[in-house]
């Protein structure tokens, strides 16, 4: 027998890793896109099974991305987080997958994939995205839930920037955090044609400024702050657009926002454009990035924006100044509406720092947070920390 021949089918017959993956949703958000983002990039490997588990069974355009991939996905609604017909089904999904490591991103799928994992005795690894948790305005069980989950022996903490595992510890206390930076994945950048079949469907000539702000309609957001500082920008600039990108799950604060912007005067020049599956075609039409959060961890949409060549002006939270350090973006504090108005004339009125950034920012995403060393990082952590057997040595 050829010995080459030999260790080939040695290669082909050793089983990959049934990986699986839990989350909160599939609904629009920087937790669920690295999902997305992550199925894409092990799609095409031998030594990866993976089955996404979300805590919902809403059809949505990630949802229905992951399908169009072939990557398998298990719904487990729940009527709330202590369903424990949820929480049976999860451990009967478990075994039938037959996963061996699960990785769990947000809250109620932090808590209940910690605990289930703890009763099978599989390895779990849990995404910590933000600088506050979560369950930070929820009801003291959950919150006391989610803290003995990250807890429990033998988790796996993995912080999405060094803010964030910094910020972690209240949570946490002394146990230990790993930091893997975000990705953004090149098929994240639109294509030529984008920009202009975008803003003809949106109106806008070339002669409008169009500000993107890409983020689910919630407090964190800071959407007040953003209008109230956008009414000084289209005051001096008024050929300006605001495009506010993202789910309204809180309807009321959409509405509070509608009646803000009517009477700041600014109701022609915003465009509340909802739960899109084309953020990087909008990005792409945009000008300027924007973003008023009161707090983040590291933003994938901010990512997605430098992708698309989208000069930035956000709020200094987070990870943001060292994703954007020496690029010309422009960094405001939080909860100030008037510097962040000047910080958006000052990129309004200067074309040539809006093209210098743009390109400098592009070049930072693609060139330093790039897909396939944020997989292997990942990869790298279920290696060390998952079955006793090497599966990764069994494939070229």
């Amino acid at each position: 027998m050829n010995i080459a021949t030999g260790i080939d089918a040695h290669i082909h017959l050793a089983e990959p890793l049934r990986l699986g993956y839990l989350v909160d949703t599939l609904v629009t958000g920087g937790a669920e896109r690295l999902v997305v983002t992550f199925a894409e990039a092990v799609r095409d490997r031998v030594d990866v099974s993976l089955t996404v588990f979300v805590l919902s069974d809403a059809d949505t355009p990630f949802r229905r991305e992951l399908e169009a991939m072939g990557t398998r996905v298990v719904a487990l609604p729940g009527k709330n987080l202590i369903d424990y017909r949820r929480f049976r089904n999860l451990l009967h999904e478990l075994r039938r997958h037959r996963i061996e490591y699960l990785h769990a991103h947000l809250a109620s799928s932090t808590t209940l994939g910690a605990f289930a994992c703890r009763l099978l005795g599989i390895p779990f690894a849990t995404t910590i995205h933000n600088v506050r948790p979560s369950v930070k305005r929820v009801r003291l069980s959950r919150k006391l839930l989610h803290r003995a989950a990250m807890r429990l022996p033998g988790v796996q903490r993995i912080a999405v920037g060094q803010a964030v595992a910094e910020a972690s510890r209240a949570e946490i206390g002394r146990a230990s955090v790993r930091v893997v930076p975000n990705a953004v994945p090149e098929s994240v950048v639109a294509d030529a044609a984008a920009r202009s079949r975008i803003r003809s469907e949106l109106g806008l000539s070339d002669d409008t400024l169009a500000l993107a702000c890409v983020g689910a309609i919630i407090g964190q957001k800071a959407h007040d702050v953003l209008l109230e500082a956008f009414a000084r920008v289209a005051a001096e600039v008024p050929d300006t657009v605001l495009l506010l990108i993202g789910d309204a799950r809180e309807p009321d604060r959409q509405q509070n926002l509608e009646r803000l912007a009517e009477r700041l005067g600014i109701t022609e020049q915003i465009r509340f454009l909802g739960q899109r599956g084309d953020i990087p075609d909008l990005l792409a039409a945009s000008d300027i990035f924007v973003s008023s959060s009161h707090w983040e961890g590291a933003p994938v949409s901010l990512l997605e924006a430098m992708a698309n060549g989208v000069p930035p002006v956000v709020t200094d939270v987070g990870e943001n100044r060292l994703v954007l350090r020496d690029t010309g973006a422009i960094l405001v504090p939080p909860q100030a509406p008037e510097a962040l108005s000047r910080g958006l004339l000052d990129m309004i009125g200067d074309p040539a720092l809006r093209l210098q950034t743009a390109e400098a920012v592009r070049r930072r995403a693609l060139g330093n947070y790039g897909v396939k060393s944020w997989m292997e990082r990942l990869l790298d952590v279920y290696a060390e920390t998952g079955p006793q057997r090497d599966w990764r040595r069994t494939y070229p």
